[in-house]
């Protein structure tokens, strides 16, 4: 298999993914977080000549990054959309292109919104508190301006699974309030030395960093529409690979999917199904698929990557 990394980001199980997602290779598929384009690269170079790709990113970074590495392709091969994921059913609507045979999210940050600090992702150099994956959602330092003490305690705990987040809430209000809170190492010292008294393989401040990136762009709401759209967008024996990187993102795609593939919702004892509910998606994946360990070794991201896929039926 052909690498289809670039400096802008790395795809993660592309083998798994072609082999979960493409039932027709002479079909349409839709890469709703298209980033860098690895996994656009690699359905291009899966399908026929008369297969199409929709790469949609809501961040105009990835956008431009598709149109630059792809600039040699032919329209009629491949579209690119600015929008989130989960509007892939009126952007395809709008192109003439729905159904699709085939739906690909790859849920979370791009290597290039990490590794760029002006993008406030990280806290390994000094950055803006933005946090925003586009340019519609709130600024980090604008949603801190805003939001209450009880808010902010929520989001941590919710989010990050942080023990005394009501703490660290404070703490974080306070130094913003003070002026004290204006990189995003400001904010990771910050974390530090209020601490919650535990000892993990995560740092608290990685923690934080992911629950306020969540919160602030909205990402579970995203997902959870997202999956529960697919069998509006991917065909009758057309396929949808969900790829996610932490539990709460996982617990979502989980439960979205096993609700779609249930045939009756009715209270148990009823002697009759009263409901006419029907599967609308088969589970091709009951346990979530890993990369392999010789894909971590290559790209340690790849490590708490978690695919799950399902047929629509």
């Amino acid at each position: 298999m052909a690498t289809f990394d670039t400096e802008y980001h790395a795809p993660v199980m592309v083998e798994e993914v072609l082999e979960h997602l493409v039932v027709d290779p002479e079909g349409i598929y839709v890469d709703g977080t298209a980033g860098g384009g690895g996994h656009v690269a690699a359905l291009l170079d899966a399908l026929d000549p008369a297969g199409h790709v929709v790469a949609i990113d809501r961040d105009p970074d990835a956008i431009d990054a598709c149109r630059e590495r792809f600039k040699e392709i032919d329209s009629d091969r491949l579209t690119l959309s600015r929008g989130n994921y989960d509007q892939a059913v009126e952007i395809c609507e709008q192109l003439g292109m729905c159904p699709v045979d085939g739906f690909l999210v790859d849920a979370g940050v791009s290597s290039h919104q990490f590794d760029d600090p002006e993008r406030g992702f990280s806290f390994r150099e000094p950055g803006p508190l933005d946090m925003r994956m586009g340019p519609n959602a709130q600024r980090l330092d604008g949603w801190l301006a805003s939001v209450e003490h009880g808010e902010l305690a929520r989001v941590l705990r919710e989010y990050g699974d942080l023990p005394r987040a009501g703490a660290l809430a404070a703490a974080i209000l306070d130094a913003f309030d003070a002026g004290d809170l204006e990189t995003t190492t400001d904010l990771r010292d910050v974390v530090d030395a209020t601490g919650t008294g535990t000892r993990r393989q995560v740092s608290d401040a990685s923690l934080v960093f992911q629950a306020l990136r969540i919160a602030l762009n909205d990402e579970l709401r995203h997902l959870r529409e997202a999956v529960q759209r697919v069998p509006k967008l991917v065909r009758s024996g057309g396929r949808a690979v969900f790829i996610s990187f932490h539990s709460l993102e996982d617990r979502i795609v989980k439960h979205e999917f096993r609700a779609l593939a249930e045939d009756c919702v009715c209270p148990p004892g009823l002697p009759v199904c009263g409901c006419d509910a029907r599967s609308e998606v088969e589970i091709l994946t009951r346990s979530p698929i890993e990369a392999g360990q010789q894909e971590v070794d290559r790209n340690p991201r790849a490590r708490s990557a978690k695919l799950r896929a399902v047929e629509v039926v």
